[in-house]
């Protein structure tokens, strides 16, 4: 038995409604000669851009931008060995109904095609959950769990979550190499969906403490490097993102990019959706 502080997870709901406006939008899609699209594709894509002006211009964007460091010493001296960023955006809203016929004008001038988009209509806000997720992140030395962000090569990692309302969780974790692991739902779950119920407390990745789980260790190629721990609840279903399996005792992997990709496609279909993100170091001692 061990003894651990642990905060509950607490959900506050959003309380106020989703707005919806009037919007309008404009949009000019270049193609070049050398693009492979129809111009039915190509005047598609116009005004599906256009709309996505007018609900950035009316609502914002959803963006995400992560950065992994991996530090590495020699000599006493700390200096950056790797450097990774990415980011995403998405508009912050859903087109609802047009209340014009969009306007589109083709010309061409200087080798390319150009698509003018005007569009008018109906749109509403996403508004994400404001959710403060309490969660903690576990070493586990011999069975001894210690809640910490640091690890020691070849540690293992767990996780503990307690939730005040069902739903369903997913825990990935991303790596300095542009590549995204899934650790929950587990492989062996092949719905790609891992329920979690009111007011009972998990410690996942833990046979200990549940039977099917699976043991994950954390090992890292350098002196140090830092990885981030993605967590995501949410009262409504929904299903791990589609990445590359690999064997019954190892998490399937996709890269970075994908991964946040499908994650804000995600927050935009489940208002209810929270997202938390918690960094972890890895050292490996010197040989």
């Amino acid at each position: 038995m061990f003894s651990l502080s642990f905060a509950m997870l607490t959900i506050s709901q959003v309380c106020h409604g989703q707005k919806v406006k009037n919007v309008t939008g404009k949009y000019v899609y270049v193609v070049s000669d050398n693009d492979n699209i129809t111009l039915k594709e190509a005047k598609k894509k116009s005004i599906e851009l256009a709309k996505a002006e007018a609900i950035k211009k009316a609502f914002g964007e959803m963006v995400t931008s992560d950065v992994i460091d991996t530090q590495s010493t020699t000599n006493g001296e700390s200096s950056r060995s790797y450097y990774w960023e990415n980011t995403v955006a998405m508009a912050k809203g859903e087109w609802l109904s047009d209340s014009e016929t969009p306007v589109l004008d083709i010309r061409y001038a200087d080798g390319k095609l150009y698509f003018s988009a005007e569009v008018a209509g109906r749109a509403r806000e996403i508004v994400q959950a404001q959710t403060e997720l309490h969660w903690a992140t576990l070493r586990n030395s011999d069975g001894n769990m210690t809640e910490t962000t640091e690890f020691s090569n070849n540690d293992r990692l767990c996780l503990q979550f307690q939730s005040p309302a069902d739903g369903y969780l997913a825990a990935y974790l991303i790596s300095g190499d542009d590549n995204t692991s899934c650790l929950l739902p587990y492989p062996k779950d092949s719905d790609g969906k891992f329920p979690v119920k009111a007011g009972h407390s998990y410690t996942l990745f833990d046979k200990v403490y549940d039977s099917s789980a699976y043991h994950y260790k954390l090992r890292t190629i350098h002196p140090q490097e830092e990885n981030q721990i993605v967590l995501i609840f949410s009262p409504n279903p929904f299903v791990k993102c589609n990445e590359t399996s690999r064997d019954n005792r190892h998490p399937g992997s996709l890269s970075t990019h994908d991964f946040q990709r499908w994650l804000l496609r995600c927050q935009r279909q489940d208002p209810d959706m929270v997202v938390d993100k918690k960094w972890i170091r890895i050292i490996s001692p010197l040989k």
